[in-house]
């Protein structure tokens, strides 16, 4: 955390109606959009809109494809220095979610300079360009422009061989389901602009959400995976809704086996759910077969949009326990939390089975 200025005169957040991940368009509402609009393609790109992939991947030559993807959105936090981490760790993400290793990235900035002093602004780009060098990469400009509100992210390139993209589709019967990180960071984040989070479930928030998924692909890649995406905006529902949709299976999720954030399902309870979840609820939820009951909280949790959460890797089954084990070596809270299945006849394609046990 910054140490070096107060910033009492204004709150970051102070106007944000919805910060980070959770101010995303819908699925829903996106996907009626992009219908509408005419797209083309080469046989150069690899992965590109089709199934709301995370990244576009371009292939130069048989050995070298770019990894181009852009991320930016309101604060989540206060702390300027810390806002600037955590929006670069969640556009990082999506280079790695394809297999990539970031190389360069553009500052995005939309910044009130009438409402606050030029230190803030500081600050947040600091942030930013603390976790650019983290991943390796550099930071060579961007773009800023005056909004009411404040907004940053980034542009970020990346390298990859085409035969070593990943992309949400192409996941196998039985594949086992691990997730990096825990969930309810949306819950959470609510919760802490309320003052209602302790001071341990806050530090262990901001540890997840400044972590970058650098090691979690570079562990997993050591395994068979067969599919591969980040947990963000859609909630965890969502994406493993797309990654199914894209692999032509359905997913089984188990419940009880899904790490949560600390105080995540009390604050739930008690209706402090950003509306994110809402809408991804209104996006996903003719897809989810509840097995057994299933909490409201819990429920919530499912849909809660995630900002700068973990990569959820579909994997042969015999290698995932040993990938956990490896994560928690790297001080990742990671788990196994599901498996992709076959579809039953008149069963949909992408759908996404819920069990409590």
């Amino acid at each position: 955390m910054s140490d070096k200025i107060e910033y009492e005169q204004r709150r970051l957040t102070s106007n944000i109606k919805a910060g980070g991940c959770a101010a995303k368009l819908g699925s829903a509402e996106l996907s009626k959009l992009l219908a509408r609009i005419p797209s083309k393609t080469t046989p150069e790109l690899i992965a590109g809109i089709g199934n709301f992939e995370d990244a576009a991947v371009y292939k130069i030559s048989e050995d070298l494809a770019i990894v181009e993807t852009i991320d930016f959105f309101p604060p989540v936090i206060d702390d300027p220095y810390l806002f600037g981490q955590i929006a670069a760790a969640n556009a990082l993400s999506d280079i790695y979610a394809m297999g990539g290793k970031p190389v360069l990235a553009l500052n995005i900035v939309c910044f009130p300079t009438c409402d606050f002093e030029e230190e803030v602004l500081v600050e947040i780009l600091r942030g930013g360009a603390d976790q650019v060098e983290k991943a390796g990469a550099v930071i060579a400009g961007g773009h800023s422009i005056q909004l009411e509100q404040p907004v940053y992210g980034l542009a970020v390139t990346g390298l990859v061989n085409p035969k070593e993209v990943f992309t949400n589709g192409g996941a196998q019967p039985f594949d086992k389901l691990v997730l990096t990180k825990p969930i309810g960071s949306g819950v959470a984040l609510l919760g802490m602009k309320a003052g209602m989070l302790s001071e341990g479930a806050r530090n262990e928030l901001i540890r997840n959400l400044t972590t970058l998924n650098s090691g979690a692909l570079q562990a997993g890649r050591q395994y068979e995976i067969h599919a591969l995406t980040d947990v963000t905006g859609f909630g965890l529902i969502g994406h493993l809704h797309e990654m199914a949709k894209a692999s032509a299976l359905k997913s089984r999720l188990n419940l009880s086996s899904v790490c949560i954030l600390p105080e995540v399902v009390e604050l739930a309870q008690q209706g402090l759910v950003p509306a994110g979840a809402y809408g991804n609820r209104e996006s996903f939820n003719a897809m989810v077969k509840y097995l057994n009951k299933v909490e409201l909280e819990w429920e919530d949790l499912l849909f809660d949009p995630q900002t700068s959460g973990g990569l959820l890797f579909s994997l042969n089954p015999d290698h995932a326990e040993q990938l956990v084990e490896d994560l928690k070596d790297l001080s990742l809270q990671a788990s196994i939390i599901g498996e992709m299945l076959p579809l039953e006849p008149n069963e949909s394609i992408g759908a996404v089975e819920v069990t409590a046990n």
